[in-house]
């Protein structure tokens, strides 16, 4: 048998060396035995007769070692303890109870064994990478010259075994007795080790983005174990809180009841901390499943803004000057990081979030807080107005995360719920359709069980993954956006009445008031109806500062109604308050000119603008049907008939019927009717084809949706001219005043109040300003 000459039996504590045991230290022996010899030795221990199957068991657990075993029988018996040869607990105990080990092993592959015996199982491929890297921190740098020599060593010795899993393939194990013994006669020495194996484990988690269970349980137990806090902390951010979810049991022992001195040194332990004592709280079983369980509950919706609150004060990492300063001593910029791009968001600082997250981005070691800064960046983004960044920064963290999921973790299914709402607002229909068909429903397995207070009959289900408020809110908001696209209405209704009994929603709450006005005005039988969800979808007001982008959307929903009801003066304020950016006002000012009659008004705008570079696809689609509307109106069939069929090819292409649905119900029929044989059609029922069976059943939902709205306002209609006349009315100026205001004559000043008193069949000035308050275009 080969051994490594330079291998001297000794690692490096501090400034001294420890011995590893080993045959060179010149104790007695115990070579290994085969089964049959080893019965026959354990036969004459003494210790009465042994169950052939123990034999075997321990056979296998003290690697066919029999004197070993024996003095495992031994202290079992003189204890009157059951001998449980794969139990840990038992091996931790009678391995204290035990005399030292010598083996058949070569100094540097003894000093292998005590390593590998820190972990439980691992795969050949980490087996390596631990042999290769500790063993040049511990061997004064010379390493072992041949680590796959060293396997198949200790594998002929029986000192190392080979186990199928059935996920996880062939896996190395030293065997259980053997384990735990070389990992007491090392206690002297483990700190080293176990610092330079954690360092090897910690460093792979963070680069690959893929964890093992077992393994992650082994390097949390030991980072505890042996107050290597720094250690510990690298691995909340390598793994997160799926932790919990992998390794259940030895994360709440990592993390439970940690000293108050580490918790207040290290705000990722001390997160984690609460974290685990809340779970173990929560769980009267300490089993898997319902740690599990408890896990998903404890950071359940609203949970993540009381454990990590925002603020602006958090630690940036612009400002991080590390020099020298070694690896495990550098400041934790993760969690200080997160909660600073939180408080932006609350504070509508979202530009700034997402400078934050790019900057942090480039500093954060681990593949997985990596993603997560980054997908709170695309976030940040998307509510700054910069979509497209964020849909390329989130396609470019999809697939590791995909690589690397964890059954339960938010991060993947949070990637694809924005990836989907972000392209619903964007026009991208068919990557919003594609990963809202990603976003599988939760498994059963982290549903199961009700929480403390809770009833199996609870009608609103419970997450399936942890931090939730992330994937749900972003994922139902997207699949209610593109219900509407595709007038589905039933669907889009099922998506709000959910989110509306979702306990948290920061700033997307601005969705659902748009949401419940969109449905009323495609859905609403009658104007009362109209009237009050405008009203009533203020009840879905939250907190949080809003956006540009949200405020627009506040805006467009309610000038939509407006528009409906014909009220279009309060559209108009309304439409004032979009961001010059908003193609919205573009579009609901030539609505709001068709509604009110003008239609070779609306003709002019909508030529105007309909080339308009900036004007999205959608938008162009609502801005041709609005025109053919308006050349029906005018008489003009053949260009009515071109333009509504251009509108339903735009609204085929950008996968939405809303440019259509939202014409008035008169118009509609009559342009359905129009380009009945138009090839459009058949685009659209192929597009539309999840929906509607057949092409009739399309035009047949677009004949009957929305019949409320009204073709033309009952109300006066005013220029700008006429609403800057009620405004002077209203400020008490004189006719003469009125005049020097307009720099007319008082005769020319007279005859516009004429015309104004008849557009609102009045005859006096308290008539015509109080008929003005009445259609709102005073307040």
């Amino acid at each position: 048998m080969y051994v490594d000459e330079h291998d001297a039996g000794l690692i490096r504590r501090d400034e001294g060396w420890v011995a590893v045991s080993s045959n060179a230290e010149g104790g007695r022996q115990d070579p290994r035995r085969s089964l049959g010899d080893f019965i026959v030795e354990l036969e004459s221990a003494g210790t009465g007769p042994v169950d052939p199957e123990l034999c075997r068991r321990l056979w296998v657990g003290s690697a066919g070692r029999a004197r070993f075993a024996k003095s495992v029988l031994r202290a079992a018996a003189a204890a009157g303890v059951s001998v449980d040869p794969e139990s840990a607990t038992f091996s931790e105990w009678v391995a204290e109870l035990c005399p030292p080990l010598t083996l058949e092993l070569g100094p540097g592959d003894a000093i292998a064994a005590a390593v590998l015996a820190q972990l439980s199982t691992v795969s050949e491929s980490t087996t390596l990478r631990v042999l290769t890297a500790v063993s040049d921190d511990l061997l004064v740098g010379t390493g072992f010259r041949d680590p796959e020599g060293v396997i198949d060593r200790l594998e002929s010795n029986g000192v190392l075994i080979r186990v199928d899993d059935v996920a996880r393939g062939t896996l190395l194990q030293i065997p259980t007795l053997i384990a735990a013994k070389l990992r007491h006669d090392l206690a002297a020495g483990a700190g080293p080790v176990v610092a330079s194996l954690l360092d090897v484990l910690i460093d792979h988690m963070e680069s690959a983005g893929t964890v093992d269970a077992d393994l992650l349980g082994d390097v949390l137990l030991l980072a505890r174990h042996g107050g290597h806090w720094a250690l510990l902390q690298r691995v909340t951010e390598a793994v997160g809180i799926p932790m919990f979810l992998l390794a259940p049991r030895p994360a709440c022992t990592a993390f439970r009841l940690l000293p108050p001195k580490v918790r207040a040194a290290w705000s990722g332990l001390e997160f984690f901390g609460t974290l685990a004592e809340d779970i173990a709280a929560g769980t009267t079983a300490g089993t898997p499943a319902k740690i599990r369980t408890a896990t998903v509950r404890q950071t359940g919706p609203g949970m993540l803004r009381s454990r990590l609150p925002g603020t602006l004060d958090a630690l940036d990492p612009a400002t991080v000057e590390l020099g020298d300063v070694r690896r495990e001593e550098q400041p934790t910029i993760f969690v200080g990081t997160v909660r600073s791009m939180i408080g932006l968001a609350d504070a509508g600082r979202h530009g700034e979030a997402a400078e934050m997250g790019m900057r942090a981005a480039a500093t954060i070691p681990s593949a997985r807080a990596r993603s997560i800064v980054r997908l709170l960046t695309a976030i940040a983004l998307h509510h700054a107005g910069a979509s497209r960044r964020a849909l390329s920064l989130l396609n470019e963290i999809e697939g590791p995360a995909r690589a690397g999921h964890i059954d339960g973790d938010f991060l993947l299914p949070a990637i694809i719920a924005w990836t989907a709402l972000i392209s619903a607002i964007s026009g991208d229909h068919e990557r919003a359709d594609a990963h809202l068909v990603a976003a599988v429903e939760p498994s059963s397995e982290m549903r199961s069980g009700p929480g403390p207070g809770e009833s199996s009959a609870d009608p609103v289900p419970q997450p399936a993954v942890i931090i939730d408020e992330l994937v749900t809110p972003a994922r139902r908001i997207a699949s209610a956006l593109r219900a509407l696209d595709r007038l589905d209405l039933d669907r889009a209704k099922r998506e709000l009445d959910a989110l509306s009994t979702y306990p948290e929603l920061r700033t997307l709450w601005v969705y659902l008031p748009y949401i419940a006005r969109s449905l009323a005005v495609l859905s609403a039988e009658a104007e009362s109806g109209l009237l009050f969800v405008n009203d009533d979808a203020e009840r879905f007001r939250d907190s949080g500062v809003l956006s540009e982008a949200e405020k627009d959307l506040l805006a467009l929903g309610r000038s939509m109604v407006f528009i409906a009801l014909g009220q279009l003066r309060w559209a108009e304020i309304d439409r004032e308050r979009l961001s010059p950016a908003c193609d919205a006002r573009i579009v609901l000012d030539v609505r709001s000119t068709l509604v009110a009659g003008r239609n070779d008004e609306a003709i002019s705008c909508a030529d105007t603008w309909f080339y308009h570079h900036p004007l999205s696809p959608r938008s162009r689609a609502e801005i041709a049907a609005i025109r053919a509307a308006a050349k029906l109106r005018r008489g003009d069939e053949d260009a009515a008939r071109s333009d509504f069929s251009t509108a339903v090819s735009l609204s085929a292409w950008v996968s939405s019927l809303l440019p259509l649905a939202l014409l008035p119900l008169s118009d509609r029929k009559l342009l359905v009717e129009l380009t009945a044989d138009s090839p459009a059609w058949a685009e659209a029922a192929a597009e539309f084809s999840d929906t509607f069976a057949t092409p009739e059943e399309l035009i047949t939902r677009l004949r009957t949706i929305g019949p409320v709205s009204v073709d033309i306002a009952s109300m006066p209609q005013l220029s700008a001219g006429e609403a800057q006349l009620i405004d002077f009315l209203a400020r008490g100026l004189t006719v003469a005043e009125i005049a020097v205001e307009l720099q007319q004559v008082t005769g020319t000043v007279k005859n516009r109040l004429s015309a104004l008193y008849r557009k609102f069949g009045v005859s006096s000035r308290a008539e015509v300003l109080s008929r003005a308050r009445s259609f709102g275009y005073l307040a």
